[in-house]
């Protein structure tokens, strides 16, 4: 089973995030296909990702590890580098990206949406940055993105508490465009709407709010990858690895 679908209909592309017994945790497999995927529908002229199952995306598979092979620095990088490639491949899309989000979007799942050009949430959506409690750093550019969104201030605080934030408060405090019941559904229709568009305009806008918003993204990048090195060497990051693939006590 692929862990990443798209279709294309009409020039809006669909790609789903297919690892729902997981509730689509980010493995290598899936960053791989991810960024295919993404690359593959170049030509679209619009793009709408979600996620199948009960949850959007709960980040990294901790029970897997981003380098599952060696459990070296080296091999982490590479996976860090293709987290960060998919939110490249997403700011640089010349038409609008549309993250339909429901159930949990978690660390790089979160990153992952808010890479989005218009994130559409149910309502009982829930979103949280737990890298620094479990001893990590973020990496898909939510060091900088995040701050444009909702503020410095309050960006410290989601980040360094690690807090739950609702879908109500994402968008009392400008994390999301939207709350729908069905966002799948939503996300379609606004797809559809903006692809009627002139791609030209639109290119040229979000490319100017982009730069705007993000002038020193790729240094964000490169400085997110070095932090995310440097904690995975920490004792901690590795109790959170080893708790997580203890196996669950049924009680």
């Amino acid at each position: 089973m692929s862990t990443v679908t798209s279709t294309t209909e009409d020039g809006i592309a669909v790609i789903t995030l297919n690892r729902p017994h997981v509730l689509n945790a980010m493995n290598v497999d899936l960053l791989n296909n991810l960024c295919g995927a993404l690359r593959e529908v170049a030509d679209a002229r619009a793009i709408l990702i979600q996620g199948a199952g009960r949850a959007f995306c709960a980040g990294e598979d901790l029970r897997e590890t981003l380098a599952p092979e060696t459990g070296t620095p080296e091999e982490l990088r590479v996976a860090l580098e293709l987290l960060q490639e998919i939110t490249r491949l997403i700011t640089a899309f010349p038409g609008p990206v549309i993250a339909a989000v429901h159930g949990y979007a978690i660390g790089g799942g979160a990153e992952l949406a808010l890479a989005a050009d218009f994130v559409i949430c149910s309502p009982g959506t829930r979103f949280r940055f737990p890298e620094v409690a479990i001893g990590h750093a973020v990496t898909g550019g939510i060091s900088a993105r995040l701050p444009a969104l909702i503020g410095l201030a309050r960006a410290k605080q989601l980040l360094l508490t690690s807090r739950w934030v609702d879908a109500e408060e994402a968008l009392r405090i400008g994390m999301i465009a939207e709350l729908a019941d069905d966002p799948q559904v939503r996300a379609v229709e606004l797809a559809q709407e903006l692809a009627t568009y002139g791609p030209r305009s639109m290119r040229a806008t979000k490319l100017a709010l982009e730069s705007a918003a993000q002038p020193t993204q790729e240094t964000a990048l490169r400085w997110e990858v070095d932090a995310a090195l440097f904690c995975f060497s920490a004792p901690e990051a590795a109790d959170a690895f080893r708790r997580f693939q203890e196996p669950t006590n049924p009680s």
